[in-house]
């Protein structure tokens, strides 16, 4: 069994459990160069998550054992709770997917938007969230922020 189909298979049982707590604690999956991950992991910290970090050569095998097209990937992915979260994501929106426990494997925020946690300046447009669902063939989108 790969690690992906042992991911969907805990997302499956984590979402079974009803009132069970999702954890605070995430894994960021990132290249050690990467100024913007370093932010990120920060942002992370200060919104009171336990962050550790995985270093990895290239993101690539990752986002290809997730089956994530590299349209819909960023320098970095996380893992929280039994979802995978791909890219600058904001705090209030991890919240919200822990919170409402969909059914999918995860959410992205693709490419590194300017003003996105972890990245310099100001937000200039509404963000495009999309859903990782099961078989992650077609970007589906869950919500803008």
């Amino acid at each position: 069994m790969n690690h992906n189909t042992l991911r969907r298979l805990a997302v499956t049982a984590a979402l079974m459990l009803p009132g069970a707590a999702l954890a605070t604690t995430a894994t960021v999956h990132k290249t050690p160069t990467c100024g913007c991950c370093d932010g990120y992991v920060e942002y992370l910290e200060s919104q009171g998550f336990d962050v550790e970090v995985v270093d990895h050569d290239s993101m690539n095998p990752i986002f290809e054992d997730l089956g994530i097209d590299r349209t819909m990937a960023s320098c970095h992915t996380v893992e929280v709770g039994p979802y995978t979260v791909i890219g600058h994501m904001p705090v209030e929106v991890i919240e919200q997917l822990l919170d409402e426990r969909p059914a999918i494997r995860g959410i992205t925020l693709p490419g590194m938007p300017v003003g996105s946690p972890g990245m310099p300046g100001e937000q200039q447009e509404p963000w495009t969230i999309y859903r990782i669902t099961a078989d992650a063939k077609e970007p589906e989108v869950w919500g803008q922020y």
